[in-house]
């Protein structure tokens, strides 16, 4: 790689990235700091060059970093760390790691820093405890590593209520959770989790946990795992109970090799790519991370490569730079993976320039987050729809009704609402408890979704509650048509926990805006003429008046 391709990626990349020199008395001092140091510190380049930690940081943390440039001056081994540096940007979180410099006759003369800010991390860590409170599961974060053994770094707190351990005594000692791994299960569950994290693989499994009190529960566990320098590997997942779900299945039926020095700290991809949108270059990671042969991309167009409903936006980022002169980020978009499936990459840019100042290609630097992206969609999707029954839940519903309410609004249509409410439900809770309560549940959504379209929205209030919002136009005898058809379907009977059992359904019909033109209204105005239908007698619908 050209020298001055070495020095636009030191300067553009979006970790942090410094060299740093011994003087003849021995003190540390920063030499050369690339734009992302400055962006993350609030400081300016001459604040920083030639000095030491000392004169920049808090006396503690500077000893910490003295004391670890010069085990890896001293060494000549490459060193990671965590550190936390207040500067005026505040207090970060780094991890950094320190690789040694060497000249022709492999003497250290130097270290070069690579810092990633973490301070989401803990951020993140958090943001987790508190939506972790509203979850069936929890999250965890798992350390393994040689001679150390396993270490839980983080567990959500509905560990005690699931397994009878708690927080501290999960975070204390790994093994007072991980021994509550059922015996038959533990050696597979354990070994599998070690192959995919060696494997750097998304990993899911189910299997049996031993609650204190003794009872027997079935989880389902996902995770990502991540490996560190020396072999140790972190697994961020979610474990969830299950056990109604399997205990439903069974009665039913009876988951270049290291970049160069400058940037293979960065542990993303780098790529130029002309004016006219062909790759001239790509790193070696590229093929680690999307599987395509390099000397294949190299002279390809990135229209070969990125998702069609992105190119026009990608190709508009690079437009932006070569305007504005100035490097762009954040731009995330969808890239083609060898085996065809699509990654989600996140992209710096900045324009290369030749010796009379014009644009000869654009220098990105892409990450992959469809990991991270694939968790938020899983976090959205537990927050707005009901554990058991998968259905959306209050907050989606009604968001969803304020949507239609404004269309109907708009085109001057009609819209109809369903309040589904099951007859003498409690008797069957009381009398069979309360697994076979869930299990009607769960078979009247499916009956209700069985019945409608896919254009129709059903979701799930509480308790025994249910709405239906119809897609279509509907007047109210083709809303009570529909709704006779649901009470049939569920009056069918069902068999739970080895009996048969009937549940019916008594239905209310409103129509905005023959009933009301809010959707608070509406949906009281269906829940008054599902009491009708009880009234008279239950298993039928009713017209709100």
């Amino acid at each position: 790689m050209p020298r001055d391709l070495y020095q636009a990626c030191f300067e553009q990349s979006r970790d942090v990235l410094f060299c740093i020199a011994r003087r003849a008395d021995g003190a540390f001092v920063y030499r050369e700091v690339n734009a992302a140091l400055l962006r993350d510190t609030g400081l300016s380049r001459e604040q920083i060059v030639d000095k030491t930690p000392g004169e920049l940081l808090p006396p503690e943390q500077a000893r910490q970093l003295e004391v670890v440039y010069a085990e890896c001056f001293a060494s000549g081994k490459p060193a990671l760390i965590e550190s936390i540096i207040d500067v005026p940007s505040g207090s970060r979180s780094w991890q950094i790691q320190l690789s040694p410099l060497r000249d022709d006759e492999g003497a250290v003369t130097g270290l070069l820093g690579a810092a990633r800010d973490v301070t989401w991390s803990r951020d993140f860590a958090q943001q987790l405890q508190t939506v972790s409170r509203q979850l069936p599961g929890f999250f965890y974060q798992l350390q393994w590593s040689e001679g150390l053994g396993w270490r839980f770094l983080f567990v959500g707190q509905r560990v005690e209520e699931m397994f009878g351990v708690s927080q501290a005594e999960a975070l204390a000692d790994a093994d007072t959770l991980l021994g509550r791994i059922h015996p038959e299960d533990r050696d597979r569950v354990l070994a599998d989790s070690i192959e995919h994290g060696e494997q750097l693989k998304p990993w899911q499994a189910e299997f049996r946990m031993c609650h204190r009190d003794g009872r027997v529960l079935w989880v389902e566990a996902n995770d990502l795992p991540q490996r560190l320098e020396g072999g140790t590997i972190i697994w961020t997942g979610y474990v969830n109970d299950i056990s109604r779900r399997k205990a439903l299945e069974a009665e039913v039926r009876v988951s270049e090799t290291r970049y160069r020095q400058l940037v293979e700290n960065a542990n993303d991809i780098i790529f130029t790519v002309t004016p006219d949108g062909v790759f001239s270059y790509v790193s070696p990671n590229w093929t680690a991370t999307l599987g395509h042969p390099v000397e294949r991309v190299v002279g390809s167009h990135i229209g070969d490569y990125l998702h069609p409903d992105d190119l026009p936006r990608c190709q508009g980022f690079l437009e932006e730079v070569l305007t504005s002169g100035q490097p762009q980020s954040g731009i995330e978009y969808r890239v083609r993976h060898q085996d065809g499936d699509w990654r989600w990459h996140i992209t710096n840019a900045a324009a290369l320039r030749g010796d009379n100042g014009e644009v000869v290609a654009f220098l990105g630097i892409a990450r992959d987050i469809t990991e991270r992206r694939a968790m938020e969609q899983r976090i959205r999707h537990l927050a707005q729809h009901d554990a058991l029954t998968g259905l959306a839940n209050r907050a989606l519903l009604f968001e969803h009704l304020e949507q239609a309410l404004r269309l109907a609004a708009r085109h001057g249509e009609k819209l109809a609402l369903l309040f589904i409410d099951l007859d003498e439900f409690k008797p069957i809770n009381d009398r069979l408890g309360h697994a076979a309560g869930d299990e009607v549940l769960w078979t009247t959504a499916k009956r209700l979704v069985g019945g409608l379209r896919e254009s129709d929205l059903v979701g799930r209030l509480g308790g025994d509650e249910f709405i239906a919002l119809l897609d279509a136009p509907a007047g109210g005898e083709e809303a009570l048509a529909v709704a006779r058809t649901l009470c049939r379907s569920l009056a069918e009977p069902l068999q739970v926990g080895g009996q048969t059992v009937s549940v019916s359904a008594s239905i209310g019909v409103a129509i905005y805006s023959d009933h009301a033109a809010s959707s608070d209204d509406l949906v009281r105005a269906a829940d008054r003429a599902m009491y009708r239908a009880k009234a008279a007698g239950r298993n039928r619908a009713r017209l709100a008046e």
